[in-house]
């Protein structure tokens, strides 16, 4: 199966599913962008604009403190759209929240909304901003997350859902 095919597939996965909680192993999916991860220190208002790159809890894999709340927000060159593919979600199911918008305010849409394991989903949004907000209760603390995002063409989005 080709990536665009694949992307397509678990794009209209991640959309259908809307807010769940994953707790089967899913096919591996690593497309090309996918860092390989250390530890991130840092956690807050990241503005990203470009063709891709990293979106990581803090200290992940050794765990995110109590109380976390961080922002990504991310802008793809030339009008395209952006694709956020969550390798790893693993936060206290119910209470640390990974929580994907289509566009930076906050009355854009929630594109998807994860706590407790997930693996290998993705969501494209319908335009060339969108973001990323994880937060964290005050008690249990879990590895965290490792996502990565790029840029999509329009065209291309398009293809993606055979249109």
């Amino acid at each position: 199966m080709s990536l665009i095919k694949s992307f397509a597939f678990l794009a209209l996965v991640a959309l259908a599913a809307g807010s769940f909680q994953k707790s089967k192993p899913m096919k591996k999916f690593q497309p090309e962008v996918a860092p390989q991860i250390s530890v991130r220190e840092a956690c807050g208002d990241q503005y990203a604009t470009g063709t891709g790159g990293s979106i990581i809890s803090p200290n992940y894999p050794n765990g995110y403190a109590n109380g976390e709340s961080c922002g990504w927000f991310l802008t793809a060159e030339n009008g395209n759209k952006i694709a956020v593919i969550v390798h790893d979600l693993q936060t206290e199911s119910g209470y640390d929240i990974l929580k994907i918008l289509d566009g930076i305010t906050g009355e854009s849409p929630v594109l998807l909304e994860l706590s407790g394991e997930a693996t290998n989903l993705a969501v494209l949004s319908t335009q060339p901003s969108i973001f990323v907000g994880f937060t964290a209760d005050s008690s249990i603390t879990a590895p965290g997350f490792n996502c990565s995002w790029t840029q999509v063409n329009p065209q291309q989005s398009l293809e993606l859902f055979g249109i």
